[in-house]
């Protein structure tokens, strides 16, 4: 009985600071973060595109994380549940949003491989987190514009490839950069498992921060997405794919204006190419740096061939801060649209949208 209490000791003396010591190694190396999203929406008026009944949704939980084996080497993932995910009962999404390694050489040089969002715009990499913008949910004509009456995005919302990325200062201004080449998006198949063509996408951005007041950024996307026949099988023709934009920022200060414009051209293999063009612009007031009320308003031109396809839509929202990392947010949404276009089909609707969204 003695050998045995005597053996414990022991084991506890020489354990115990071991484990107290990795667990202080993983506590340097590992940060985890988070931000979940709940949301509600109603349809207001009799018909249009939006829920009719009043409904709550879990969007989503995310878990962020950053690990550092060693200074120079950086491991992240953000693993999502969206939905309510429920596997066995097939409800709500699992995904990795993005998993890279990214290795640091300079702060102007910084190599990455894995899944990564694509650096396009003011919100597209942070499209998931909601607690990082004002609205409820991301511009739809700049961002989501399927969901606004084209039949392709602008670009993928995300890549699995390369990437080159830093930042850095020429005189006065400061600047950061990021240049991705991927797979690309294509229409069937996982193009973060392999690529259906080829050719590989090419993604570049620029911003530019002349002040702390102002920030300007230029975007570009280029790609070309396999045509397939009517068995399915590939037909070796393209369809070319071309999105560019700019944005600006200005906060001077309670005051804030947002302004994006993003343009872009689809050339199929066998058919006319057509341009189209979408636009953002938000003004809003942080007041006691608590409730900041804002005004967006949007608009797209899903293809300069088609008259009358029109989309736009009038965001009225509030934002409150109750403590931080809480955010209530209250949109009053307004979408117009024309005869042609291919998803409202000159069906307008206006629709109230809610959310509470935190980040740790």
């Amino acid at each position: 009985m003695v050998s045995r209490r005597l053996i414990t000791c022991l084991c506890a003396c020489f354990l115990l600071p071991s484990s107290a010591n990795a667990q202080l190694q993983i506590g340097e190396r590992l940060r985890i973060n988070g931000y979940g999203s709940f949301e509600f929406e109603k349809r207001l008026t009799d018909e249009g595109k939006a829920d009719p009944n009043g409904s709550f949704d879990a969007d989503e939980l995310d878990l962020v994380l950053n690990f550092n084996p060693v200074s120079r080497l950086r491991v992240a993932a953000d693993l999502t549940w969206e939905h309510g995910a429920a596997t066995e009962d097939g409800r709500g999404n699992v995904a990795v949003e993005y998993a890279f390694t990214e290795l640091f050489v300079r702060d102007w040089l910084k190599v990455r491989a894995g899944k990564m969002f694509t650096h396009f715009g003011i919100y597209n990499e942070i499209h998931t987190a909601k607690p990082a913008f004002l609205s409820v949910k991301e511009p739809l004509s700049t961002n989501k514009n399927d969901k606004f009456g084209s039949l392709l995005r602008f670009y993928p919302r995300w890549q699995a490839g390369l990437a080159l990325l830093g930042n850095g200062h020429l005189s006065s201004v400061d600047f950061d950069y990021v240049l991705q080449l991927s797979n690309g998006d294509q229409l069937d198949g996982n193009p973060f498992e392999e690529d259906d063509n080829t050719a590989k996408a090419v993604t570049a951005r620029l911003r530019l921060h002349p002040t702390r007041e102002v920030s300007v950024g230029f975007s570009f996307y280029e790609d070309q997405l396999g045509e397939r026949d009517a068995e399915g099988e590939d037909t070796g023709r393209r369809t070319k794919l071309l999105s560019y934009g700019a944005y600006a920022t200005w906060t001077p200060s309670a005051l804030g204006l947002e302004f994006e414009y993003v343009r872009g051209h689809v050339d199929p293999s066998a058919l006319q190419a057509h341009g189209r063009s979408g636009l953002t612009a938000m003004v809003y007031y942080r007041y006691r740096d608590r409730f900041t009320p804002y005004f967006r308003f949007e608009w797209l031109d899903p293809d300069s061939e088609v008259v009358d396809d029109y989309a736009r839509q009038y965001v009225y929202g509030l934002n409150v801060r109750v403590v931080q990392g809480l955010y209530l947010k209250c949109d009053l949404n307004t979408v117009q649209a024309g005869e042609h276009n291919l998803r409202f089909r000159g069906q307008g609707f206006t629709e109230v949208k809610g959310s509470v969204a935190v980040g740790f």
